[in-house]
């Protein structure tokens, strides 16, 4: 926070022809506590010394004393800035205390060598002059030229002005580009009324906008911003009340040249008259809107809310589940109250639920509702697309999947995705996990044999709760029960299955707003044809390098290491007669593979070992010791679409 204040001193200072004394100082303090810096000062020369206080800091002070601890200068105003001058007429080592009177926090404490001497004033770099300081040098403000805060540019509203910064005066930066010598242009403009107002840039450098209500105070800043949404572009928008206002066209680092800048100043409309005209939101029909051209009438709780905004209004008939989405260009917040116009009635809020996406699931009682389609920051705006929908508050038995009489088939013809979607369910069922009170939906699965199942979540709109069983209704009869939320994040239900009749359980934990659409990555694999490859796998000999191809192969096996290894593959097998160590390394001329060992060959938890890089991504190794048996090596490649020819080694080494 002191970091750009300190800086538009710094510019400040050396505009006026100052030069820094010493190094910068910076600490914390208590309320009542002192820091003592020692400072070197020459005879016949004046010092400058200016302290600056963090937010916590109500009244800084700064007092300058001689090698016999003699006060020679101090501030006496009371705030978070502090300075007094000096010059004496003996040189040697001065004591610069930095006393904390009020408050506590963080401070930055500096000298300036310079200047003439003065019993008056001193300027203050933030706008202000502070009068009546004893020993204060009266330092001229910077006069800066056309185009300074001394001598600002007028800026019409609905027009666009052009103009070089090149040679302009570097003495101001903005929240956005802290730290930036780039020159710069201001510009004043009056607000009559209660107003939004949008200024854009188009620059031939990188450059960046900042709305000022005081010039040169960066305490008074309403928005600055450096990309929108490149480096040629930027835009402020805010709401103002009426007033006197500067726009400060900078640039990034040191950057400047041509700009051309515009203005647009709206009157802004009450909220009551917003809400009066806002427009019906249809139920299962979406609707294309645009927050461009309105203002930020609104905010949520959610995400910042400071974006235009566009107000609709729905209508709930009966009590019932609503779910609303919004797509959107921007960066968007959406969010429902019962009240327009206030903002303690908000219903639900979400910032963000996915990419360009946001999403509501609620219940709720008859009545209107007012849903409210909102940027996250002053320049999120655009276009958007929203929708309602409406489904009994308990749900409907009619719907699709819905309880054991009605399971949906799914087999591994149907895809390699189930989409499924509770919004509409009734809540049926529960797992030993979790699932109480939340709809669900039910699909049957017909395996002819033994069956690897893999049920992974890749999205849902909800907290998701997954369980498989033999018997529908039979709450004995679960085999597996995963909850994401207090498994540790895990998302996938892997189990082998034998032959027969099971049934998938997609339900919400949370209650009953735990509904919606949930994405299912589910895969089958028939053990059956693996137990055959695995039999049917080449023997390794030791000793003996393997060449080979994953190319034309399929993803039958998957490993812990390497992405999941979910690429084409290839087993062999491995048979220790004695207690030995083994080294199984691989090398791959143009892609990146991998290695694992498994003491049986379709069982995933017997993994020994797994190596993705060995030294970088063209080479794997696994050294590990093993009893005499018959292990599995695989050769695979790092997550999905990795694939091409290898050598392969192993070494055994018997164990003393």
């Amino acid at each position: 926070m002191l970091e750009p204040r300190y800086v538009a001193v710094h510019n400040a200072m050396t505009a006026m022809g100052l030069s820094q004394s010493g190094v910068l100082s910076e600490g914390s303090l208590g309320e009542g506590a002192e820091a003592a810096i020692p400072a070197t000062m020459a005879p016949g020369t004046c010092y400058t010394v200016l302290a600056l206080g963090g937010g916590g800091v109500s009244d800084i002070d700064v007092v300058v004393r001689d090698a016999s601890g003699t006060e020679v200068a101090r501030d006496s105003t009371a705030d978070g800035e502090a300075a007094t001058q000096v010059c004496p007429s003996y040189g040697g080592t001065y004591t610069l205390a930095v006393r904390m009177t009020r408050g506590s926090g963080g401070y930055v404490v500096s000298a300036w060598s310079g200047g003439s001497p003065s019993a008056s004033a001193y300027y203050d770099p933030y706008g202000g002059v502070y009068s009546g300081d004893t020993g204060v040098a009266a330092v001229a403000p910077p006069h800066g030229g056309p185009g300074s805060c001394e001598e600002p540019f007028e800026l019409p509203s609905a027009s666009s002005v052009r103009g070089n910064t090149d040679g302009a005066d570097a003495l101001l930066t903005g929240s956005c580009i802290a730290g930036g010598s780039a020159p710069e242009h201001v510009y004043w403009f009056e607000v009559t009324e209660r107003s939004v107002v949008t200024a854009v840039m188009n620059s031939a450098y990188d450059g960046a906008l900042y709305l000022l209500s005081q010039c040169g105070d960066v305490g008074s800043e309403f928005g600055c911003n450096d990309d929108a949404p490149t480096t040629s572009r930027s835009e402020v928008r805010a709401n103002l009340e009426a007033g006197l206002y500067y726009l400060v066209v900078d640039g990034y680092g040191a950057g400047s040249g041509d700009y051309e800048v515009s203005l647009d100043v709206q009157p802004m409309r009450s909220e009551e008259s917003i809400c009066e005209a806002a427009s019906a939101l249809p139920i299962g029909t979406p609707v294309a809107g645009s927050s461009s051209p309105s203002a930020d009438y609104f905010t949520g709780t959610c995400g910042g809310g400071a974006g235009p905004d566009q107000v609709y209004a729905l209508d709930v008939p009966s009590a019932s589940r609503v779910r609303l989405r919004m797509q959107s260009t921007h960066d968007g917040t959406l969010y429902v109250r019962s009240t327009c116009t206030d903002g303690g009635s908000e219903l639900a809020c979400n910032e963000d639920f996915g990419s360009g996406r946001n999403l509501v699931n609620m219940t709720a009682a008859a009545g209107r509702y007012y849903v409210f389609a909102d940027g996250a920051a002053a320049t999120d705006a655009g276009d958007f697309s929203l929708s309602a929908e409406l489904a009994p508050i308990g749900g409907s038995p009619a719907s699709a999947g819905d309880g054991c009489s009605s399971a949906t088939a799914w087999s591994a013809a149907s895809g390699a995705t189930l989409e499924a979607d509770t919004f509409s369910a009734t809540d049926d069922l529960a797992g030993s996990c979790g699932g109480s009170g939340s709809p669900d939906t039910v699909y049957s699965l017909q395996l002819t044999s033994r069956t690897r199942v893999r049920a992974s979540f890749a999205s849902a709109e909800f907290p998701p709760v997954a369980y498989i069983r033999r018997s529908c209704a039979d709450t004995t009869s679960e085999v597996v029960c995963l909850n994401p939320m207090v498994a540790g994040g895990t998302t996938t239900v892997d189990q082998t299955l034998p032959a027969g009749t099971y049934y998938l359980v997609v339900d919400g934990t949370g209650g009953p707003d735990a509904f919606g659409a949930a994405s299912l990555s589910l895969q089958l694999d028939d053990l059956g044809a693996l137990d055959a490859a695995c039999r049917s796998a080449p023997l390794i000999r030791p000793g003996t390098q393997v060449e080979g191809t994953t190319v034309g192969e399929t993803d039958r096996f998957q490993a812990t290491c390497a992405g999941g290894a979910t690429s084409p593959d290839r087993v062999y097998r491995l048979t220790i007669r004695r207690r030995s160590t083994v080294r199984i390394s691989s090398e791959q001329a143009e892609w990146d593979g991998a290695i694992y060992l498994r003491s049986d060959c379709t069982d995933a938890a017997t993994e020994l070992g797994c190596n993705d890089d060995a030294g970088d991504n063209r080479h794997s190794m696994i050294e590990t010791e093993l009893d005499p048996g018959t292990y599995y090596v695989f050769m695979d490649g790092f997550s999905s679409g990795s694939e091409g020819t290898y050598t392969l080694d192993v070494e055994v080494t018997p164990a003393p």
